[in-house]
């Protein structure tokens, strides 16, 4: 048994070098020490709209043993410690362009995802915006109640766990992510999940890292950003 296990670890050595995920920063997956949140995720997040609410949970899981659960209408810091990924057209060491995460709706009729630039939240122009929305920087999935600017990736909520993967330079421009904000939005939905939130400097990095479970949809896939 030890030959054999450690024969398997010789050929994912050759396989999977350590340095394959290099350029793959994980904002929040396991809520582990290594990640981006350094263990304390939900501490990250310093605002709370309508009694907002950020957990680590078992109940809905997308890899992994756990995801982060938000409450309406939002949880939020636009300077998080530590925070500081650039954004690039080509990135370099420490530089990122795609980004890839799951999310689930409990409830209502919308979601979003945003991101500040340098601690400055998106414009506010029109509900939905197709890419490029330099600075907006934001991603909604369903009926976009709050009439923040984004991209609108889904016309539908996603009611089971659904891959988002994106190219953030195509969608945004360059900026500096240093926050986040999780909206699930009031609306009468009890709050959303998310998961397995990275971001990589060349689109194929994510496949390598995180093999999608079999009833996952795929929402905006690579194929579809290199056709527009």
């Amino acid at each position: 048994m030890k030959r054999l296990l450690f024969v398997l670890a010789i050929a994912l050595a050759v396989l999977y070098p350590l340095d394959i995920f290099a350029e793959v920063m994980v904002l929040f997956d396991e809520d582990a020490d290594t990640e981006a949140g350094n263990g304390k995720f939900t501490s990250l997040f310093v605002s709370h709209d309508a009694g907002s609410v950020v957990e680590v949970t078992e109940d809905q899981v997308f890899a992994g043993s756990v995801s982060v659960f938000a409450t309406p209408a939002q949880s939020y810091n636009n300077n998080m410690a530590g925070w500081s990924f650039p954004i690039r057209e080509n990135p370099g060491n420490g530089e990122y362009r795609y980004i890839f995460f799951a999310w689930k709706a409990n409830g209502g009729s919308g979601v979003m995802i945003q991101f500040p630039d340098n601690g400055g939240w998106g414009a506010v122009t029109k509900a939905c915006i197709d890419p490029p929305a330099i600075g907006t920087r934001r991603y909604i999935a369903g009926t976009n109640v709050t009439g923040w600017s984004g991209v609108c990736v889904a016309d539908d909520i996603p009611e089971e766990w659904t891959v988002v993967q994106r190219d953030l330079f195509a969608d945004f421009g360059e900026f500096v992510m240093t926050g986040m904000a999780l909206t699930p939005f009031s609306d009468g939905g009890d709050g959303d999940y998310y998961d397995a939130i990275m971001l990589a400097s060349d689109e194929n990095e994510f496949p390598n890292l995180l093999a999608v479970s079999a009833d996952a949809k795929v929402a905006i896939t690579w194929g579809d950003l290199k056709s527009r």
